[in-house]
């Protein structure tokens, strides 16, 4: 049974009192018309469908007499609280039965418009066809009707709202939900932990390899509910449906969108989760793999050493950022080959691998939430091996002269009409290559095939439609063949001027600045 959050929600238990007809003859009945077109009852039908009636309310009848006088007047007020009827009947626009009984949950919390009959909706009628069902199957199947109108009715009396509220307040009084909130920081530092580069550098591979596995174990509960719900005050932030479940006396909360459910049972206003947690262990095993981390940190010294120096080192760089930043900047404006003729010193090396290192300002007493608070790209300048260059003068002024080589390299840099390369005995210059290189970049998400009938002068309707036909690199290599304008573009890349994208292109670090020099 569902009822969406679309639904109006509030308190409203006379829901289709302008739809509900009564006759005499059957008082325990509630005779609602079905369909848009269909906003009025007439008469009962022929005599073989009263005949029907009559069978279902006289089991209606005795399933009432069982029923405490506390649930008959929860299904009256459900209903119309100016009747003794129990259970809503539709009928079509022929004012025949309508061969599927409704789900209470159609009226639950909802509001319809007198102009119009109750909406046929398929996941709010019951299956079954209970005309066809012989009395043993009808009898069993009112039950189930009757079960399903009384916790429904039972849920009438809040609104969504009010339950929604109840429920989300049950999810964070859960003990797992509490425990998780409790070690937060130690479950996100063991997922940071186990996706870090620095964990391979432990001395006891056994020992890291059995440390995951529990990982795997013991972080599955916590995986398994997404994390808007995990450390949300308030689930997450999507549509919810209510799913009704009476024989359990249980409301599902469920989140199409995270497909993730809880439980709410009504009768003890807790919440269960789709798979409960042994408590007991799910607090020794938090506590275990902290514990069996740090151990294995314990056995590898070098490690938290390295990371000391490296603190020391970034800290003394600090001063020179500029300097560095500029080698580095000017090293992405030249080729591979321009690089390989000059050689880089190995503070220049060790500051391009450390500067996006991010290290914890303060050692926490935890080795495993302090090394998860370590952030690096590379293990290069953290393994145990690997020397620091020392900070000195000498290797300073040593940086200053590379630095003054990078310039000289790029100011001898080529002149517009100079080759850049030639395809098929067609040359195509500097001062075209930075045309096309900005005309493909400034167009991103132009594929391949686009950028080639551009360059080439060929106005089809789609470049039109897009203006690319104003464009300054329209025809810009007209007399050219499609397949050939290819490779000037894979060259391009090739030599990292251009960076392949999903779709099309994007300039490189290399490609600004042969830009920047032309300006």
């Amino acid at each position: 049974m569902v009822t969406n959050r679309n639904s109006e929600s509030g308190f409203c238990i006379m829901s289709v009192e302008h739809h509900v007809y009564h006759f005499e003859a059957y008082p325990l009945l509630a005779f609602v018309p079905m369909g848009k077109k269909n906003k009025r009852i007439r008469t009962l039908g022929q005599k073989v469908q009263k005949g029907i009636i009559h069978r279902v309310h006289e089991q209606i009848k005795r399933k009432v007499a069982a029923l405490s006088s506390e649930n008959i007047t929860k299904l009256q007020t459900f209903l119309d609280q100016d009747s003794e009827a129990v259970l809503p009947i539709p009928l079509d626009r022929e004012d025949e039965l309508y061969p599927q009984l409704i789900k209470p949950e159609l009226l639950l919390w909802n509001s319809f418009s007198s102009m119009h009959g109750l909406p046929i909706h398929q996941t709010l009628i019951y299956p079954e066809h209970y005309l066809q069902l012989s009395s043993e199957k009808l009898d069993h199947h009112l039950d189930q009707v009757i079960q399903d109108y009384l916790f429904c009715a039972e849920l009438a009396q809040k609104s969504r709202d009010e339950w929604e509220s109840e429920i989300i307040e049950a999810f964070q009084r859960h003990p797992f939900i509490q425990l998780a909130r409790k070690k937060r920081e130690v479950i996100e530092a063991v997922e940071r932990m186990n996706r870090s580069p620095l964990i391979s550098l432990l001395n006891t591979p056994e020992d890291l390899s059995y440390w995951r596995h529990r990982v795997g174990v013991v972080l599955r509960s916590y995986r398994d509910i997404p994390s808007e719900w995990l450390w949300g005050n308030f689930a997450c932030h999507h549509e919810k449906e209510m799913i009704f479940h009476s024989s359990e006396s249980q409301i599902e909360y469920h989140c199409e969108e995270c497909a993730y459910s809880i439980y709410y049972q009504v009768d003890e206003k807790k919440v269960y989760l789709n798979e409960e947690v042994n408590m007991d262990r799910a607090r020794k095993r938090i506590v275990t793999i902290e514990r069996q981390f740090n151990e294995m940190i314990e056995k590898t010294p070098r490690l938290i050493e390295k990371i000391e120096d490296l603190a020391s080192l970034i800290h003394q760089l600090e001063p020179y950022d500029s300097l560095f930043g500029e080698a580095l900047k000017l090293e992405g404006y030249l080729t591979d080959a321009e690089l390989d003729s000059i050689e880089q010193p190995q503070l220049v090396t060790t500051y391009n691998q450390i500067r996006h290192v991010v290290l914890p300002e303060k050692r926490v007493e935890s080795p495993l939430i302090w090394l998860s608070n370590v952030s690096t790209d590379t293990i290069e300048p953290f393994k145990p091996r690997k020397r620091l260059p020392e900070l000195n003068e000498a290797e300073i002024t040593h940086v200053r002269r590379y630095l003054e080589t990078l310039r000289t390299l790029q100011q001898n840099d080529y002149a517009d009409e100079d080759v850049y390369v030639e395809i098929k005995q067609k040359p195509v210059n500097y001062g075209q290559v930075k045309s096309l290189i900005s005309f493909v970049a400034s167009n991103e998400n132009d594929p391949l095939h686009v950028v080639t009938k551009v360059l080439t002068g060929q106005a089809t309707n789609a470049i039109r439609a897009q203006g690319l036909h104003e464009n300054n690199a329209f025809g810009m290599l007209e007399d050219w063949e499609e397949k050939h304008v290819v490779k000037v573009i894979k060259q391009l890349e090739k030599d990292e001027l251009l960076k392949k994208l999903s779709k099309g292109y994007a300039k490189t670090d290399k490609a600004r600045g042969l830009l920047e020099i032309s300006e």
